[in-house]
């Protein structure tokens, strides 16, 4: 299949949602970290999830997932 648009692809907005999808596998491997939140930004040129969590002290923390298709090859 070739890709006609990049920004955002279609790839890169599902990945996004299967990403935020495993919210609850991901906690189950996270030690020391409680996952509060996640979201999706399907809008962006380059689609993002971003994980709220907390630690065992109580600060919250902050993860960025950027989705970025490299081009098809020739």
């Amino acid at each position: 299949m070739k890709t006609t648009q990049y920004n955002p692809s279609a790839i890169e907005v599902e990945f996004a949602k299967i990403i935020s999808g495993l919210k609850d596998q991901i906690q189950e491997k996270a030690t020391g970290y409680q996952i509060t939140g996640v979201e999706v930004d399907s809008q962006l040129d380059n689609p993002s999830v971003l994980f709220t969590l907390v630690d065992e002290d109580g600060d919250q923390h902050e993860l960025l997932i950027r989705l970025i298709q490299r081009a098809d090859p020739m």
